[in-house]
């Protein structure tokens, strides 16, 4: 898009932000990768056109699924038009495995997993389990639900409304998945509030950014093969290839 005709509003840590003169937002996803709060930064190529495809790809698939969301149209391979909503400062993640902070957490002894669930990472979590972090904190944090009501962010029918969408969100990922051959362990999401005070998806959804994507065949070997932004974590691999290798799979899915 024509950046002259937009104002800048901020830069994150993989897209930057502008308005339109309509007042909705255009993200333009960007090569950029970083993690560890920001501690390990790098850029890899094709990852902005792959991410905005892939999310593009989800957000039309939930909108077919009724999962309101504030999509609008991608107008280049790299840019995405939405809605400009009020965004709800709690992050919600789900776990249908055990990894990443969930178990760093764990093995530091600062939460105790659910009954029945293995210690190592790849165990499964039985009909999955939702987390909430802050969000806009310098550093976010887990948080629960009392503090959440307490802070005024969400009152108690919108954390059941959020869960209950989420657990949708993950239903519908993984179910569209199976062909594929690619597990989703984990992901995250945001949400935020129309005008009318209506919650729906906000962000991005189901981009290896935001998400825990393992190929199905190794995982079933005893082996877990990332196909996301753990690649770049744990430094092993290319992430412009393990991207363009989870966007080849989905292709298979009309993406």
């Amino acid at each position: 898009m024509e950046k002259e005709n937009l104002k800048y509003v901020s830069s994150g840590k993989a897209k930057d932000i502008y308005e339109s003169s309509s007042g909705n937002l255009v993200f333009e996803f960007t090569n950029r990768v970083t993690a560890f709060d920001g501690k390990k930064k790098s850029e890899y190529d094709e990852k902005g056109e792959i991410t905005c495809k892939i999310a593009e790809h989800w957000f039309k698939i939930m909108e077919k699924n009724g999962i309101p969301t504030h999509y609008i149209e991608c107008p280049t391979s790299t840019s995405m038009i939405v809605k400009r909503l009020d965004i709800v400062p709690v992050e919600v993640i789900w776990r249908n495995y055990v990894a990443g902070s969930f178990l760093r957490r764990y093995r530091a002894g600062e939460i105790t997993l659910p009954e029945g669930v293995g210690t190592e990472e790849g165990s499964p979590i039985p009909g999955g389990m939702i987390e909430f972090t802050t969000k806009f904190e310098a550093v976010d944090r887990p948080v629960d639900t009392d503090e959440i009501i307490a802070n005024g962010w969400l009152n108690k029918e919108e954390i059941e409304y959020i869960t209950d969408l989420t657990k949708t969100i993950n239903d519908i990922i993984s179910q569209e998945l199976v062909s594929s051959g690619i597990i989703l362990a984990d992901f995250k999401v945001e949400y935020g509030r129309t005008p009318d005070g209506q919650i729906i998806l906000a962000d991005e959804v189901g981009t290896p950014d935001g998400c825990r994507f393992w190929k199905k065949d190794d995982f079933d070997k005893g082996v877990i093969t990332s196909l996301d932004k753990d690649v770049f974590r744990k430094s092993i691999g290319n992430l412009s290839v393990a991207y363009r290798e989870l966007f080849n799979k989905l292709q298979g899915t009309n993406i």
